[in-house]
């Protein structure tokens, strides 16, 4: 069992610590500008609605809000762990994949859900915090990205040799992150379904892809570089093909289409 590398220390370790938290920054700024722009748009589209008979038996678990939350803070887990730094520019490009494949889905799919009535309480508070920030009606459902990134966390750590409670605290933690969409009534069972399986073909493909964005033999921070190069314009055409894609449809539509709501699966 290796140690864990807590801690920002001086030296090529350290600095290499600071490039990581810099990226993590910005592409979580980016992402969310992006998926805020995505479910505006998608909010106003007709949707589907896929709750099911389990999604109704499953109850209302506020408590389970603390777990949801931490799937903000879970790739910090590699700022405080020895971890193969390829992995994570492989899990940052695996990101890349599944989020612009389910921006596409939102858009073309869009799925939505009512939402519980919640008491009072800390938990409650917190939970009605992510209510009042939900799209209406809610939109950016199917996959879900709690769930996709929850995964694609502990693939990008399965296999390395790196501190074995880590390892284990990062499948327990992916697991509850998983039940928490469901007990905080943030999506349906389909929705989670559809998060794993996304977890698990982008991982794969962003395997066979990175190769050919950047030098695996080179230095990470080096790589990862190389890759932002190849994907920023490819990702920048694509965010503005959708937003092109988006203003064409809006213009076609003076106010936005009526919802409408399939019947519950198996109901």
């Amino acid at each position: 069992m290796e140690p864990l590398a807590l801690g920002f220390g001086k030296g090529v370790q350290g600095r290499k610590l600071k490039f990581y938290l810099k990226v993590m920054l910005i592409f979580y700024l980016g992402w969310l500008l992006a998926f805020e722009i995505v479910g505006y748009y998608a909010s106003t589209q007709p949707a589907r609605d896929f709750t099911t008979f389990l999604d109704q038996k499953i109850p209302l678990i506020p408590e389970f809000i603390w777990f949801y939350v931490s799937c903000y803070f879970l790739p910090v887990f590699f700022l405080i762990a020895k971890a193969d730094w390829h992995r994570f520019n492989r899990m940052l490009l695996s990101f890349v994949i599944a989020n612009l494949s389910a921006f596409l889905v939102y858009l073309i799919f869009p799925t939505t859900f009512s939402k519980p009535q919640i008491g009072r309480g800390l938990c409650e508070w917190i939970l009605s915090l992510h209510y009042a920030a939900d799209f209406q009606p809610v939109s950016n459902n199917m996959p879900s990205m709690h769930v996709t990134f929850a995964w694609l966390i502990y693939l990008a750590y399965r296999g390395q040799k790196t501190n074995r409670f880590i390892h284990h605290a990062i499948v327990l933690l992916a697991v509850m992150i998983t039940i928490s969409t469901l007990f905080v009534k943030q999506h349906v069972v389909v929705d989670v379904v559809m998060g794993l399986l996304w977890a698990l073909w982008a991982w794969p493909v962003a395997k066979h892809l990175y190769p050919f964005l950047a030098d695996p033999h080179s230095e990470a921070d080096a790589a990862l570089r190389q890759m932002g190069k190849y994907l920023a314009p490819f990702i920048l055409s694509y965010l503005m093909f959708l937003l092109f894609a988006m203003g064409c449809t809006g213009l076609q539509k003076t106010t936005p289409s009526p919802l409408i709501l399939y019947p519950g699966l198996f109901s």
